[in-house]
């Protein structure tokens, strides 16, 4: 899949709102902070000792699959019993991929996430009393307003792997940030279904100025706390990288890994004994493999659906929220099929549109092409460019210009029908 000159990553810190909370998140003290100030980045170490790690794992796996596996078939006194052409042929297999693998991880390092501060000029803190609150969602908007959330829970490495199952399962888990459980209701007490409202995210101005970097951050830009800097379409920050994250190393990276692990057992099966070093690659191999398969099928699906990571939270928090509302009127194991009545009542009345879809438009394809570009041999490999610039997105329709969910009743005519 293409390298995108700007990461599939994700909104800024508003883009994870607590949503459903009106108070805004309490800042802690400083003395607390062990990680540089947001608009530093990190140290370099820490940003970027894991790149040694894959890199010294590469090599490693390159010497023992070279020398310490097929060499020794090519010089036919393997204990496999496997003669030169195996051997030749294996070493060749395994040098593309490992080549591939390589290149997209170097091109990856190389390649700027897409830094906010060279395509945006900066510009002074804008004043409040230029902008309307009272239209928005109230109560916390103008203490969040100009809060870039530094201390907000950045999403680790498995956050999108997590969303998608959460999403796959439509989990009913309740939250428990309100500390105690809504009791279990009674026949008397059970709520008329037509009733009940469904929770609907705050809103707040489209006004998005950084502190740090002191620009106004384009739609689906955030301020990235270990990079130091704005990046437009933020994802999330990657370790194995130390920046922000590009999809085609995930793909090598999987095919990489299947290929040596399929081919250590292969070898293994027929040798009299166990090569100590081929049994550590062969389980790194397949940890690796299943980290990299499951980045890559995850952030497809974020790709085709038209969201990021960061973007897809608001998902996970509305299934929650919904989730909290049903089990506080209806309790945890009854009335479910009045549990069911306002779900589709909810469905019918929003147009069963996600409430993380602000951004899709179009097909899957389109939002594909959009990302990945055109040519499908960029898809696959480092040599794509994505349409878009990373700083103008096609808002859905189905949305209002401050980015509400709106119910169907309020989307245009044509899309009504």
């Amino acid at each position: 899949m293409a390298v995108d000159s700007r990461p599939h990553t994700q909104p800024d810190a508003e883009a994870h709102p607590q949503a459903h909370n009106s108070n805004p998140r309490p800042r802690p003290s400083s003395s607390f902070r062990w990680r540089s100030p947001p608009s530093q980045p990190d140290n370099w170490v820490k940003r970027k000792w894991a790149i040694f790690v894959v890199l010294a794992l590469a090599c490693w796996s390159f010497y023992v699959v070279a020398g310490r596996v097929c060499t020794p078939m090519i010089r036919r006194y393997s204990s496999t019993g496997l003669g030169r052409s195996t051997g030749i042929g294996t070493l060749v297999g395994f040098i593309i991929f490992w080549l591939l693998m390589t290149i997209t991880y170097l091109r990856m390092l190389f390649t700027s996430p897409g830094l906010a501060p060279k395509h945006v000029a900066k510009s002074p803190e804008p004043d409040l009393s230029e902008y309307r609150l009272e239209e928005f969602t109230p109560s916390s908007a103008s203490n969040r307003l100009f809060d870039d959330l530094s201390d907000a829970p950045e999403p680790s490495e498995l956050a999108p792997i997590g969303n998608l199952v959460h999403d796959a399962l439509h989990s009913q888990r309740i939250s428990s940030e309100s500390g105690t459980e809504a009791p279990l209701k009674t026949q008397k007490s059970v709520r008329d279904w037509r009733t009940i409202d469904r929770p609907v995210p705050a809103v707040l101005p489209n006004l998005r100025w950084c502190r740090h970097c002191e620009i106004i951050k384009p739609p689906r830009t955030r301020h990235c706390r270990h990079c130091g800097v704005c990046i437009l379409q933020y994802d999330h920050h990657c370790l194995w990288i130390g920046q922000c994250f590009f999809i085609i190393f995930t793909f090598w990276g999987a095919i990489f890994c299947a290929y040596l692990m399929g081919l250590l057992i292969a070898v293994s099966a027929k040798s009299p004994g166990m090569d100590g070093q081929v049994l550590a690659l062969i389980i790194l191999s397949a940890l690796f493999g299943l980290f990299t398969f499951s980045m890559c099928a995850t952030h497809v699906n974020l790709i085709v659906t038209g969201r990021t990571t960061v973007e897809s939270y608001s998902r996970r928090d509305q299934h929650d929220a919904e989730s909290r509302i049903l089990q506080q009127e209806y309790g945890y194991f009854f009335h479910n099929s009045e549990r069911r009545k306002v779900q589709k009542k909810w469905r019918e009345e929003w147009g069963n549109t996600p409430v993380d879809a602000k951004w899709v438009f179009g097909t899957k394809r389109e939002l594909w092409e959009q990302e990945m570009g055109k040519d499908p041999l960029g898809w696959i490999l480092p040599i794509g460019r994505p349409l878009g610039d990373g700083l103008h997105y096609e808002n859905n329709p189905r949305f209002g210009p401050n980015g509400e969910w709106l119910k169907k009743k309020d989307w245009p005519k044509e899309l009504q029908t």
